[in-house]
């Protein structure tokens, strides 16, 4: 695979473009733009040529442009822990309250999301809520795990269930029986924290995405496909800036 900028010996030819944009050529068959992390990336074969790519480029442009905003949009709305900033909690916007306090909480009181402590900065109010959303998926989403997983007759698969914050992830299950979910889904609305429950227990069983697992999914969590919809649009405001 090859990857070259993409006014790589393009001379004058090269319409101008508002955005920074890569030409990845490789053995594929056809043309493809990948949009993410506010870079375009324009696959494409060997043999095609550059005024194509241009060309393809430029019939592409109003999409590009408005995948681009939407990312920044979504950049713009990463949880940042921070006084008077907004936090998605359970599919309520709460604005994020530091209040000063030996004993360190957080607290939810009516629009409030409150965090308590001593000398609070962004830094230290960041670790309280991690761990009060680990505290949270400890007393919640485990034993809940545990009990589907008994329901279904697959406890005994169960080696351990690990509570980690992740880049990408919500849940990851191994065939050797380690489940490992993003404390961070605490979040969300509980409805959403049984489906993703659902979801990797299920792969106790059917250790695929095959039309058997997602029968079974679907005969735990009827309302699966709009919980999946509602989390790709909203996940990115679970996710905390570092």
């Amino acid at each position: 695979m090859k990857v070259l900028p993409l006014k790589f010996g393009w001379g004058a030819k090269l319409p101008e473009l508002p955005f920074a944009c890569e030409v990845v050529r490789s053995k594929r068959k056809t043309l493809a733009i990948h949009v993410s992390n506010r870079k375009v990336e324009v696959r494409c074969p060997t043999f095609v040529g550059k005024s194509e790519v241009a060309a393809f480029i430029e019939n592409n442009r109003e999409w590009i442009e408005r995948r681009l905003s939407e990312e920044s949009k979504r950049n713009r709305e990463l949880l940042r822990i921070e006084q008077g900033l907004q936090i998605f909690y359970k599919a309520r916007e709460l604005t994020i309250e530091f209040k000063e306090g030996r004993k360190e909480r957080v607290i939810i009181s009516g629009s409030s999301f409150i965090i308590q402590g001593h000398n609070l900065t962004p830094a230290k109010a960041k670790l309280q809520v991690e761990e009060f959303l680990k505290a949270k998926a400890q007393d919640y989403l485990v034993p809940r795990a545990m009990g589907l997983a008994k329901h279904l007759g697959v406890d005994k698969k169960v080696r351990k269930i690990t509570l980690r914050k992740t880049k990408t992830k919500w849940g990851h299950c191994t065939s050797k029986g380690d489940l490992q979910y993003n404390y961070l889904i605490m979040l969300a609305p509980n409805s959403i924290v049984d489906y993703m429950i659902t979801h990797e227990i299920c792969h106790l069983v059917h250790m695929d995405h095959s039309k058997r697992f997602w029968n079974l999914v679907e005969s735990l969590c009827s309302n699966h496909k709009q919980y999946v919809a509602w989390l790709k649009e909203h996940e990115h405001r679970y996710w905390i800036h570092d």
